[in-house]
């Protein structure tokens, strides 16, 4: 009985199982710095879109206030990281004074903010243009339809308006003179709650002293700018309060971590302006 031979089977040797090990090796390094790289440059972008993301978060809000803005007295106080600024909450006409108070036909006004403003007093135009404010406790009731409707007056309430009594009086305020009842809000550059040791952007107002962090985090470049009368320039300083036309923002949004491999957070610098509307020149 013959005994069947076996057929020898060709294998791998260990030079060849060592070469392909190395090739392999190449190739899973070269896919790891490709993801790497990919991770690292998502990683940045999302960073840089953060920081820009915090420079415009408040503007809508800082400059749909500064535009109601009144030039000549309009601004309180003025420095590089801060800015006090007078905003009218509802506008109105007068119709005249009676028993200590004045009448006022007041425009239509959203209730939110009417009920979330902090009023600081009122102010009403004078013949010459200039509004003569009174900054106190301001006191608002209605009614005074009679002094509105009276022939001296003849001033007709417009749709989702009201009349109201306003104390103190405006003593010279004369009949159909514009008015309005305004609240003193700072916007400035302090240290922020959110996240320690970085600047935050607050809005305060100042009757009430409610605050608020509006965005954050900041680089301590950010800051306020001023434009005055018959310049299209920013200035360097800060000028006369009476000049003051409209606000230049230097806003540097800071992502909130650092990316991979850094130590410091990205930034994103942009530059905007508001200009007051309510004005004579």
């Amino acid at each position: 009985m013959r005994t069947p031979r076996l057929s020898r089977r060709s294998g791998i040797s260990l030079v060849e199982l060592l070469v392909a090990m190395t090739l392999l090796g190449f190739v899973g390094l070269s896919i790891l710095r490709t993801f790497t790289s990919q991770a690292r440059f998502a990683d940045l972008q999302t960073k840089r879109l953060n920081a820009r993301a915090v420079s415009r978060g408040p503007v809508n809000l800082l400059m749909s206030e500064a535009r109601m803005v009144e030039t000549g007295s309009g601004v309180v106080s003025a420095s590089a990281s801060s800015v006090t600024l007078r905003v009218p909450v509802v506008m109105g006409l007068v119709c005249g004074n009676t028993g200590g108070a004045t009448v006022l036909s007041l425009m239509p006004v959203d209730s939110a903010v009417l009920a979330s403003a902090s009023i600081s007093g009122h102010a009403y135009r004078q013949e010459s243009g200039v509004y003569a404010y009174t900054e106190a406790s301001v006191t608002m009731s209605a009614g005074g339809n009679a002094v509105c409707n009276d022939p001296t007056a003849n001033i007709t309430m417009v749709d989702g308006g009201r009349m109201v009594y306003v104390t103190p009086q405006m003593p010279a305020g004369a009949v159909g003179s514009v008015a309005f009842l305004y609240q003193n809000v700072r916007y400035d550059f302090a240290n922020s709650t959110a996240f320690t040791g970085r600047v935050g952007l607050w809005r305060t107002q100042v009757t009430s002293g409610a605050t608020e962090e509006l965005a954050s985090p900041f680089d301590a470049a950010s800051r306020f700018r001023f434009y005055r009368a018959d310049q299209d320039t920013v200035d360097t300083g800060v000028p006369t309060l009476s000049e003051i036309r409209g606000i230049g923002l230097e806003l540097v949004g800071a992502s909130e971590r650092a990316r991979f491999g850094r130590t410091t957070p990205e930034t994103s610098r942009m530059q905007t302006a508001v200009f007051f509307m309510n004005r004579l020149n």
